[in-house]
């Protein structure tokens, strides 16, 4: 006997049930419906073992009842295969697994002749680790969630091939998922490890070197130098600063000498002679004649030699550039020891807290560049001063603050990324405009992936020049921030005639 087909209303009825659990989206609901299924297929087959002992009439309602088990049968697999979808489509909703960590790495001299310079950026660079990772590290949108931030610091010795290794490692070896100072102090080495950035395809930024030469690299291979970016502005901001300090003296009658010679005492380094190099340049273009031009070791402390040389070419202006303190240090006390009747001037080493210090009496009158730091007259240098004594009990110097911003600049990039694909950081990198402890950090339109300079610390990097008297040193140039320090005013050194 055929059975009859189940009425279109039936069929109807378990299609809208169907409907309504699918568009419910309830998997629950789902397999509470299939297990019913299930029951109700037992319970019919122990039916159908009855059939031969039924009446006609009851035989036709079992086929009935046959019908409808097929039919539920049916969607019953529907149910099923809908069910193994739902799975999948939650399955590829999830977020992707976060890294326990937001790798960092880069190269510090934190042993050598600039331990000072890489001990304060590791110093620097730890406070604002901890401050982020307090706040349960920097949010990024791929894994729905905050992921810490992990710097994995080097030693580059001051050596660009150590550089070059070690940098490497951290790429090739842990991993990381940035270079954070690839070199964070050294523009040699700098030179050296940038290459790594194209080779590697990874995001990479130096923190303090400011040679006009990894500028002009970037410059004529945009496309090569891609991934790397120079956060710091290139030596013009010293030379020429510099420069305009010389011409401003001489413009307002402070300082004008009628002998229009300069001598250059510079470490052997990119960072020392890009500074001499274009400071010359300026100085050659309004008359001036260079009597002297000597490199010395980086860390060198005797310089008699150079200094008698000098004093009987009777400069106006000794030109000097150190990054250790003890070659600063000795330099000066040997220049007023030798009593060479020039104005000296400065670059980098007075900003070491323990200059002026140890200097004493020979430091006094010494112009120089640049004072980023002072703790006394700026808000913001204040605040991470107050917490570098606390955490280290050391006075704190701008190399702190350089450590302390390239940490935010990390985790500000990372945040606007969204995840850590090298091409997604890079981009973000390009578009950087941050505002940190001592300047904003972004870049200049003429020099791609090179920091701005610029007199107003909103805008860009300052490079404010300063004068040390009687212990202290004070901003002289620009005015803005010269006038932090009213009524204090340049003094020319007793040594020199008045004009």
């Amino acid at each position: 006997m055929s059975r009859t087909p189940l009425p279109i209303q039936t069929v109807t009825t378990v299609l809208i049930i169907i409907a309504i659990v699918v568009s419910a989206g309830s998997l629950s609901y789902v397999m509470g419906i299939s297990g019913k299924i299930e029951k109700l297929t037992d319970s019919v087959a122990e039916l159908e073992s009855t059939i031969g002992e039924l009446t006609s009439t009851e035989k036709e309602v079992v086929s009935a009842v046959g019908e409808v088990a097929d039919a539920l049968g049916v969607y019953g697999e529907s149910l099923v295969a809908l069910e193994e979808r739902i799975g999948e489509v939650e399955e590829a909703g999830k977020l992707p697994e976060a890294p326990d960590y937001i790798l960092i790495g880069g190269c510090l001299p934190m042993s050598g002749p600039a331990a000072e310079a890489g001990i304060a950026l590791k110093e620097g660079i730890e406070i604002a680790l901890d401050e982020i990772n307090e706040k349960g590290g920097v949010y990024i949108k791929a894994y729905g969630k905050k992921v810490p931030l992990k710097y994995l610091f080097e030693d580059c010795q001051s050596k660009p091939d150590v550089g070059v290794s070690v940098v490497e490692k951290l790429i090739t070896k842990d991993k990381v998922h940035m270079i954070i100072g690839g070199c964070a102090f050294h523009s040699s080495v700098t030179m050296a490890v940038m290459e790594l950035a194209p080779k590697y395809n990874i995001p990479m930024t130096s923190i303090e070197p400011v040679s006009y030469e990894i500028s002009k690299k970037i410059l004529n291979d945009p496309v090569r130098y891609k991934y790397f970016f120079k956060t710091s502005w290139p030596a013009i901001a010293y030379a020429k600063g510099a420069f305009d300090l010389f011409k401003m003296l001489a413009d307002t009658g402070k300082y004008d000498p009628t002998v229009k010679k300069i001598a250059y005492v510079v470490e052997d380094t990119d960072y020392g002679r890009s500074n001499a190099d274009i400071n010359q340049e300026y100085m050659e273009e309004i008359g001036w004649e260079v009597v002297a031009y000597e490199v010395v070791p980086l860390g060198h402390t005797d310089y008699y030699p150079q200094l008698s040389k000098i004093k009987a070419l009777e400069p106006s202006w000794v030109f000097t550039c150190f990054t250790a303190l003890s070659s600063g240090v000795a330099f000066m006390k040997q220049f007023r020891e030798v009593e060479i009747k020039a104005h000296p001037y400065a670059i980098y080493y007075p900003v070491n807290p323990e200059f002026i210090e140890q200097a004493g009496e020979a430091a006094e009158y010494l112009v120089w560049h640049p004072l980023m730091w002072d703790p006394n007259k700026m808000p913001r240098v204040k605040i991470l001063h107050d917490k570098v004594m606390a955490t280290y009990g050391v006075l704190s110097r701008s190399d702190h603050g350089s450590g302390y911003d390239a940490i935010y600049i990390a985790a500000d990039v990372v945040e606007r990324a969204g995840n850590l694909e090298p091409d997604d950081l890079q981009e973000a990198l390009e578009t950087l405009n941050l505002r940190g402890v001592t300047g904003t950090t972004t870049w200049d339109p003429d020099l791609p992936h090179t920091g701005l300079y610029h007199a107003d610390p909103e805008v860009g990097s300052p490079c404010p020049a300063a004068q040390i008297v009687n212990g202290v040193s004070f901003i002289v140039m620009p005015e803005a921030m010269a006038q932090l320090y009213a009524p204090s005013v340049y003094e020319l050194p007793p040594w020199i005639e008045a004009p």
